[in-house]
Formats: structure tokens, sequence, C-alpha cells
């Protein structure tokens, strides 16, 4: 049977990820959608406000590189995250242009796609449609680490000396003056001093072979996880969303029905003595209350973790969701694969061989 979201998960996600009006089960009338959206944006940001940017070399799509080390000090950065299934992001896409053109020689701007759910098809399309003229990178969790990624779209400002001015999600007043603001700060001959970011992150691969697994859910529950052959078990770690069934429904139904597999059959072989699940969320648009409303919604069993900082993400070199990682009793990763990958059904035939 098919769980249906409960009144209080619909209101709280549909509030946070400010998407579309959902008819039924709504206890709220007068929600600001947007709300919830900029604080977490200007959350994930306070503690770099007026701190040093990081230096780094940003490639874009059509192969220009853009190094942040020769910007700061002569012009301000404006950056985008978004993505092509985001309704507020295509909502904003056209006032994104009119600053391009209108501040593209006074401000570096950069379009950002998150690359969850996206590849370069997708966002070549989805940039030809708006007509969108900005240099634009698909990012693959790093950018999204280096920049606090919370929500989606999330910009920031980085002023002409370098440093972190403005967070936020919505296309505001507020924005706007803090975009003018930083355009005209002066230009200075230096920057302050900027830190180089290393974006080659070291990730677990297939072949890999691992000691240990530690973990801590939602419920704080300490889960330790030791690779030595003698219980003969493996491990399963699957990366979700918690709004990627019924967000993507609409936007994005190939995903959102993979979401929907990968949790019905995860539930379906939660017994299966040869295997320990573990589920671990992504902290876009999501939070550990919002993680135990979408337990008790679907009635899921299932430990779940919740990725906080992103580390687990980039541990296991994760950005898409769903994420199936199988890993031997010897502790050896034999599957790792996402909806992107070509070889997704595959480990999809995998779990449900799993006795």
């Amino acid at each position: 049977m098919k769980f249906k979201l409960s009144s209080m998960l619909k209101t709280s996600l549909m509030a946070v990820l400010c998407l579309f009006t959902l008819s039924q089960h709504v206890l709220a009338d007068d929600v600001d959608y947007s709300a919830d959206g900029e604080r977490r944006a200007k959350s994930a940001g306070e503690s770099l406000i007026g701190q040093p940017a990081p230096v780094m070399s940003i490639t874009t799509l059509d192969g220009k590189v853009i190094d942040l080390a020769k910007v700061y000090g002569k012009k301000p950065v404006y950056i985008k995250f978004w993505a092509t299934w985001c309704i507020p992001c295509r909502q904003q896409m056209p006032g994104f242009e009119e600053i391009y053109q209108k501040y593209g020689e006074d401000i570096q701007i950069i379009s950002i796609n998150t690359g969850i759910n996206d590849d370069l098809a997708s966002v070549t399309k989805f940039l030809k449609k708006m007509g969108l003229t900005m240099p634009t990178t698909i990012d693959d969790g790093k950018l999204a680490r280096a920049f606090h990624l919370r929500v989606t779209p999330q910009h920031l400002l980085i002023d002409r000396d370098g440093k972190f001015a403005y967070f936020g999600h919505v296309d505001d007043k507020e924005f706007h003056q803090a975009l003018t603001n930083v355009i005209a700060q002066p230009a200075h001959e230096s920057h302050v001093n900027n830190h180089s970011l290393n974006l080659d992150d070291t990730a677990y691969k297939v072949g890999d072979k691992l000691t240990e697994l530690t973990f801590t859910t939602i419920d704080n529950e300490a889960l330790n996880f030791k690779f030595d052959n003698t219980n003969g078990k493996k491990v399963g770690v699957v990366f979700f969303g918690p709004w990627c069934e019924w967000y993507l429904e609409e936007t994005s139904p190939k995903t959102s029905q993979a979401c929907t597999k990968v949790r019905e059959l995860l539930e379906e072989k939660s017994q299966a003595s040869s295997i320990d699940w573990v589920t671990v969320s992504t902290n876009v648009w999501a939070s550990t209350s919002e993680l135990h409303d979408y337990k008790k919604s679907y009635g899921t069993t299932l430990p779940i973790v919740f990725d906080a900082d992103g580390e687990l993400f980039k541990s296991f070199g994760v950005n898409q969701i769903p994420t199936i990682t199988l890993i031997d009793a010897d502790g050896t990763i034999n599957v790792k694969s996402s909806i992107q990958d070509s070889d997704f059904d595959q480990a999809i035939d995998a779990v449900s061989n799993l006795k």
C-alpha cells in the first residue's frame, strides 16, 4: 500500500520548498511559502558573512575558466544555485538574466546548476528555453559544500574585497539592495587573504575496502558497522531526499518513481538476514524534524541519518538521489549507483535478490 503524506508533512514541506499549492490536507491557509527558504539560506551563510570567500577556478559549460583569485579585488561576485525541476528557480530566471544583462560588466555572475537530478542535456535545454546567457556550470556537490547550499534557489554575494556579503533565497528588495551595495563598493588594489579551496575530494568508489562505518540516526541511535567477515553481513547505504517522491512527481516523474521504488523495495528487504540498511538524507531542503515527519508519514522502519554537514555525501561521492551503495561483509564496496547511472536497474536487481 502506498503511504500518503500526512497533513503536517505536506504543510511543512510545502512551506519549505516554495513549490506549489497542495489543495488537500493543508492546515494553514496563509503560509508565506518563501519565508522558510529565506531563513534557511541565511542560516546557511550566517557563519560566512564577513569572512573571506574561497579561491577556486570554476569551468563553465563553454569551457571558459573563471579564476576567482583574479576576480577578488576587482569585481564583486554573484552566485546562484538552481535546478531545472525547481519551480521557484524557474520563476526567478527571467530576473536573473535581466541582472546579467544590466550588471554583467560590473559583477562576476556565475550560474550553478546543482547537478541534483540534472545533467548536461537537461541543463542545456533549460538554458536555451529560458534564454539564459550568463556563465553556467554544473556542480557535482563540491561547490554546494563550499558555499553551504541548503535550498534551491540559493544565491550569494561576495563583495569586491572577496568577503561573503549576502545569502538569500528570494529575489526581493533586500537582495537587490545588497546587490547594489556590492556593485557600488570602490575597487581596491588588493583583496583579503582568501584561502584556496581544493575541490578534488577523495570519495569511496566501487572496489574500495572499508574497515568501519559509524552513523548516528535522527533518533540518536549509534550505528557502528565493522567489516571483518565474522558476521557475514552486508551493509546497504541509500542516499535520498524526503521531498523526492511527492515534489518531483510532476517536475521529474522518473526520479520520483525511482525514489518510491527504492523506498518500497528497502522496506520489503528490511527483514533480510544478510544485510543491514541505513538511509542517509540530503541536507538540501531537509531537517531532522522533517525527517521525523517523513518517517511517520511513510511508515518507514529503516534507520534514517541526517547528513547535516554533507560529509557523508562527500565521503561516498554522492550528489544524486536516490543512490544505492552496497558493501560486502569484508568491507568491499560492490555497488554504487544512482538514478543518473546506466547500471541503476542492475543495482535495483541486486537489492531485489537479497535474501
